[in-house]
């Protein structure tokens, strides 16, 4: 299983299905808990702006995600016909500002960025097509392991 796939539509309750297929992936890739745990949140962060924000009509959409290994890292990819968002253009939240300073929005964004080891956007014949890498082994890991 070197890449795995799946199709969900625009609708909340399908975020429900992605757990079972990163747990499956990172199972078959031997992922630490903390990579299986990052894939996770980026992947609910990135689906639910897309289901939330994406669309503006009440059709339903299929949005397309895939998982695959490559080298030292994991690639995760989303593929959907929403309004074009490049993530890469949102702004960096000041995290250090008070809380009632802060605007709501764009924390799960900057979650991602920081999980990611790298985020690339397309807008090609209408789809948006993001790819997100994360390292295969987690910092913490490397550490335990003695390795820099």
């Amino acid at each position: 299983m070197s890449t795995v796939e799946i199709s969900i539509l625009n609708k909340v309750r399908d975020l429900a299905r992605i757990p079972a297929l990163v747990a499956q992936f990172a199972a078959a890739h031997h992922l630490s808990p903390d990579v299986e745990f990052g894939i996770d949140v980026a992947l609910d962060e990135m689906l639910s702006n897309i289901i939330k924000y994406g669309y503006t009509d009440e059709a339903i959409h299929e949005i397309n995600v895939r998982l695959s290994v490559s080298g030292p890292t994991v690639v995760v990819e989303i593929e959907d016909d929403g309004q074009p968002f490049d993530p890469r253009d949102a702004p960096v939240p000041d995290i250090d500002a008070p809380l009632e300073e802060r605007p709501l929005g764009g924390l799960g964004i900057h979650i991602v960025r920081s999980l990611m080891v790298e985020l690339d956007y397309t807008r090609v014949a209408g789809r948006n097509r993001l790819v997100m890498k994360m390292l295969l082994r987690s910092a913490k890991e490397k550490r335990a392991n003695g390795v820099a």
